[in-house]
């Protein structure tokens, strides 16, 4: 149930009707509630409210129309500008960034306004009755209605300036680089220091003998990308019957229907109720999310870098923005405790086993694809090895270092053998000769960590 309503609020988010369904939800009990407050106004003289609207009912009626017209109109425009927008950004820089868009709140903000307005006039517009004595004019509502024209106009300016701004690339590429870093924040609380100190990554346990050929094996019923675990619900069944089990595949891989989700030990405990229990933790789908998937921001970069280095875009400064949001999400991991793989009991007896997202796993995932496109482009091939360099100075694990130092050689060696100028691979291997030595120094510091903790 819990995964289930996670997923539902990440489709929820990236939808563009759930906030114009709420305005609109507004803007009805608004329209009750001044149709309402004209029934105190018509206690009183209009002298009283200056403020109000005074007119007669025919001019009553003009005003909502015109503004319910106008507003109608403006919606429409708005929406066919946000499909072109969403157009354009999905054949620059890639269709899995339109997501971004629609989970902008000022795009929903924006058309929820307008639409909203509308259906507030039409409502109004209804209960304006007049002729000879039987005049009922809502001149607070009307009020109302000119107030939110006026605020949708604001809305319309805020809506030029913010969709020319966010199709720029860095302000694209910084949106996608918050997500990561969020999504760090969110899957690994905890930060490196005296008391969570973490000089290598957490270790397995020891499986039973056997393990991997007795344990009975967990099948997915559909194909699709796994968006989501529930541990808890796998670390409660298991405590409850006393099982180990442990998960196969990393969020966001794609699970072909019959492959295998997890092996559960004993094997003869599995059987088709538990067998259903379990199922309902794993959560697939047609689309990945960063719910529990930290490699997805990162590919969301990597993939617009990738398309930046094509020969048909050639266009390194994006690929270099790109390179520097994955190292600000990859400098915030490196000061991060990484989850234990490994969820045990109040015994200590291991339950669930996990995969866990280490800095080798972005840097497969991530820098290294951009590693190969950016072979021969000498000014992204410089800024990896920066990249790299500011990450040294920063790691606190012996595993990242030499993560770290198993990428720059790769870089090094495949920069050297495709870049014909002499004075452009000189440039490189200068660079490539300084990060050896801060990883050589971040080895040695880790290791002097390593060996005070001991």
């Amino acid at each position: 149930m819990k995964n289930k309503l996670i997923q539902a609020w990440y489709a929820v988010r990236y939808s563009l009707w759930f906030v114009p369904v709420l305005l609109t939800a507004a803007a009805c009990l608004l329209a009750v509630g001044t149709v309402q407050g004209d029934m105190f106004v018509a206690q009183h003289h209009l002298s009283d409210f200056w403020w109000l609207y005074s007119g007669s009912p025919e001019g009553a009626r003009a005003v909502l129309s015109t503004i319910a017209g106008s507003m109608i109109t403006v919606a429409g425009v708005v929406f066919s500008l946000t499909m072109v927008v969403l157009s354009l950004t999905s054949s620059q820089f890639g269709p899995r960034l339109v997501r971004n868009f629609m989970d902008d709140t000022g795009n929903q903000l924006v058309l929820g306004t307008f639409v909203a307005t509308f259906v507030y006039c039409v409502i109004v517009l209804r209960t304006v009755e007049g002729a000879g004595e039987h005049m009922q004019v809502p001149h607070l509502s009307v009020t109302v209605g000119v107030g939110l024209a006026l605020t949708s106009l604001a809305v319309l300016i805020y809506f030029i300036h913010h969709i020319a701004s966010s199709i720029q690339a860095n302000n694209l590429m910084a949106h996608v680089g918050r997500d990561l870093e969020s999504t760090i924040k969110r899957l690994c609380p905890q930060e490196l220091d005296r008391e969570h100190a973490q000089n290598r990554y957490p270790e397995p346990p020891e499986l039973p003998q056997g393990f991997e050929q007795r344990a009975a094996v967990l099948w997915a019923h559909e194909s699709g990308y796994l968006k989501m675990v529930d541990h808890g619900h796998l670390f409660s069944v298991a405590q409850k019957r006393d099982l180990l089990i442990k998960v196969l595949p990393s969020t966001g891989d794609f699970l072909v229907s019959g492959e295998a989700l997890a092996l559960v030990h004993p094997p003869e405990a599995m059987g088709p109720g538990l067998a259903r229990s379990l199922s309902s933790a794993f959560s697939l789908g047609v689309a990945r999310n960063e719910s529990q998937d930290l490699i997805f921001p990162a590919q969301l970069l990597a993939e617009t870098a990738l398309r930046a280095l094509s020969p048909g875009v050639n266009d390194p400064f994006t690929a270099v923005t790109c390179i520097d949001w994955l190292a600000s999400g990859m400098a915030l991991l490196a000061g991060r405790v990484i989850p234990e793989p490994v969820r045990r009991d109040d015994d200590g007896e291991p339950r669930v086993l996990l995969t866990p997202v280490t800095m080798r796993t972005i840097i497969h995932q991530a820098l290294d694809p951009i590693r190969r496109a950016a072979r021969d482009n000498q000014m992204c091939t410089l800024r990896l090895l920066g990249t790299l360099a500011t990450l040294a100075r920063q790691s606190a694990r012996q595993d990242d270092v030499e993560a770290l130092s198993s990428l720059a050689l790769r870089i090094k060696e495949d920069s050297l053998s495709h870049i014909k100028l002499a004075w452009d691979r000189q440039e490189i291997a200068d660079s490539y000769e300084k990060l050896v030595r801060l990883l050589d120094e971040a080895s040695r510091r880790c290791a002097a960590r390593e060996g005070s903790a001991a």
